[in-house]
């Protein structure tokens, strides 16, 4: 079969789509120029961005492909190790012990493992809602979930389609921030956008003159850390403030919980991480081309934590903290709850914990470059966990 539009793959050794991946990608591929075609030829990424992760039915989001663990793109941390959720049900237990209520609200719940893993770990919990997006997401976790949970868990969990009003409890966002579609920007004399056009054969790159917010926010992170480099390259997430200005609307008593990769602002605008942070995931094959394969990879870019801080705080939630991702699971008990479970297994399932606690604790691992902030709403929480030692 003739490849279609967006799958140009040349110089990127990557796994061949099936017939239908092909057909459901082009048929994104083909609104995407629509809408190109629409806006005198050219859309910002961030559009592009959207359509590709986000439209409905063909999107990476929103459509059939398999996405988690080792049938899909990339591995997250609850497909790693059930250590992981065992520590976020410890942290969500001590919160609920100070008042919190017992309610966890978990946002793109995935492959349903990070819920498992907490009602098993909380069975007193009073509900376990999920907001996802993808009618297929739902489905599998629905499958997943009603297999490996008492009934009695499983009448706990609540799936919805829209942020719930005057909600109490524990929000869980493990690996959502990153999907959010980013402004990617160029320096070059003065601030370009990068925006997606179509050239007949295959969607490319073209500058484009920024917008006021886009420049004035860019404008703001050289006043605070300096200028930028000539030939720089970077993203910008503007999704931060109406998204938090959402959840805190939505939520009257709360705690929230982000997990996700990513970087302090000083280290993320770094003049020395000039290529910026975008990354592509394919059948567990990472690139950086988010040109091709429209609806069918994973689009990621880092978070800049500081902006995300910055965000929270001016939408009403007080910060708690932000600390590596291996601090937070130590302190929550990883260390014990692993040697607790090598004592009674065998030496195969030894070197399976001994791999896990590695892979979410190590810093060229997962252990430093994911992060993890937390915040409440009329609340007044001591959360130890998220103070960084020294501080």
């Amino acid at each position: 079969m003739e490849l279609p539009t967006g799958f140009d793959v040349s110089g990127l050794e990557l796994p061949q789509p099936d017939d239908d991946a092909i057909e459901a990608s082009t048929r994104l591929a083909a609104s995407i120029i629509e809408r190109i075609a629409k806006n005198d030829g050219l859309i910002g990424f961030n559009e592009y961005m959207q359509m590709a992760m986000y439209e409905p039915g063909l999107g990476y989001y929103s459509g059939n492909a398999i996405k988690f663990g080792m049938f899909g793109d990339f591995v997250t941390a609850p497909e790693i190790s059930p250590l992981f959720g065992n520590c976020l049900a410890r942290q969500a237990a001590e919160l609920i012990a100070q008042g919190c209520a017992g309610r966890v609200l978990e946002f793109g719940a995935g492959s349903g493992k990070l819920c498992g893993q907490i009602l098993n770990a909380l069975p007193d919990l009073d509900q376990y809602q999920i907001l996802d997006l993808s009618a297929e997401l739902k489905q599998r976790q629905h499958y997943y979930l009603s297999n490996i949970l008492p009934a009695e868990q499983f009448e706990k969990i609540e799936w919805l389609s829209a942020l719930p009003e005057g909600f109490d409890g524990v929000v869980i966002a493990n690996e959502v921030l990153d999907a959010m579609p980013v402004h990617v920007l160029y320096k070059q004399d003065e601030w370009y956008e990068l925006g997606v056009s179509y050239d007949t054969e295959r969607f490319s790159w073209k500058e484009f003159t920024p917008g006021e917010q886009v420049l004035a926010a860019i404008r703001e992170i050289e006043a605070s850390h300096g200028k930028l480099p000539q030939d720089y390259r970077c993203e910008l997430n503007l999704n931060f403030r109406p998204w938090f200005t959402a959840l805190t609307q939505s939520c009257h008593q709360a705690a929230v919980i982000v997990i996700d990769y990513g970087y302090e602002q000083g280290e993320y605008y770094h003049p020395d991480r000039n290529r910026g942070t975008l990354e592509c995931f394919y059948q567990h094959h990472m690139h950086y081309d988010p040109l091709i394969f429209p609806g069918l990879q994973d689009i990621t870019a880092s978070i800049d934590f500081d902006g995300c801080a910055d965000a929270a705080e001016a939408s009403g939630f007080d910060v708690l903290g932000l600390v590596s991702q291996r601090h937070f699971l130590v302190e929550n008990g990883l260390l014990e709850d692993a040697q607790r479970l090598s004592e009674n297994a065998d030496t195969h399932e030894q070197l399976a914990l001994s791999q896990q606690v590695k892979t979410l604790t190590l810093p060229e691992e997962m252990g430093q470059q994911f992060k993890v902030m937390a915040m409440q709403k009329n609340l007044d929480l001591d959360m130890p966990a998220m103070q960084r030692k020294g501080t």
